[in-house]
């Protein structure tokens, strides 16, 4: 009887050890350097932009980006959705903004009256922001919901609306 037992929970543990695992180490958010490029495939897709505003060694984009946005962008079913980048504030780094000018990404930020990291923007192809802005985060589960309806409802600013009426070809 114990050998049956200890057999079926070597069996077990071995059958648990073949099921691939989740991970979302290779997965990462374009870090973006050419807004106005972003802003011009924003437009052909009539996607929004999820441009989050973080820093290098910040603990809350970290958690930001391995518990809500890597799994995201795993999962598939954002890709029509809205286009993610990110643009770190802290390294000094230059991006071309989306009248095509190059300048600091912090200078950027400050911009559009970003102070906080992580920040997410949800702006349209010409950088205007198209839903309210999320700052911080403190419930993932929480989090995640509210995200998806942000999400959605800046989609719907950019995507033609339905009209239901049916339009016949001659």
């Amino acid at each position: 009887m114990v050998r049956n037992l200890t057999i079926g929970c070597l069996v077990g543990f071995f059958l648990l050890l073949s099921f691939p695992t989740f991970s979302t180490e290779g997965i990462r958010i374009p870090v973006t350097t050419d807004l106005q490029k972003d802003g011009r495939l924003s437009s052909q897709r009539q996607l929004p932009i999820l441009l989050m505003i973080s820093q290098d060694h910040c603990p809350f984009c970290d958690l930001m980006k391995q518990e809500v946005l890597h799994p995201m962008m795993l999962s598939g079913e954002y890709e029509e959705k809205v286009i993610m980048r990110e643009i770190l504030i802290d390294l000094g780094q230059d991006i071309t903004n989306f009248e095509g000018q190059r300048e600091d990404a912090s200078h950027f930020a400050h911009g559009y009256d970003v102070h906080l990291s992580p920040t997410l923007l949800f702006l349209n192809g010409e950088g205007s922001e198209v839903r309210k802005r999320m700052i911080g985060i403190n419930t993932v589960e929480m989090f995640s919901f509210y995200l998806d309806a942000a999400i959605d409802e800046a989609l719907a600013e950019l995507k033609p609306r339905e009209t239901g009426k049916s339009v016949v070809q001659p």
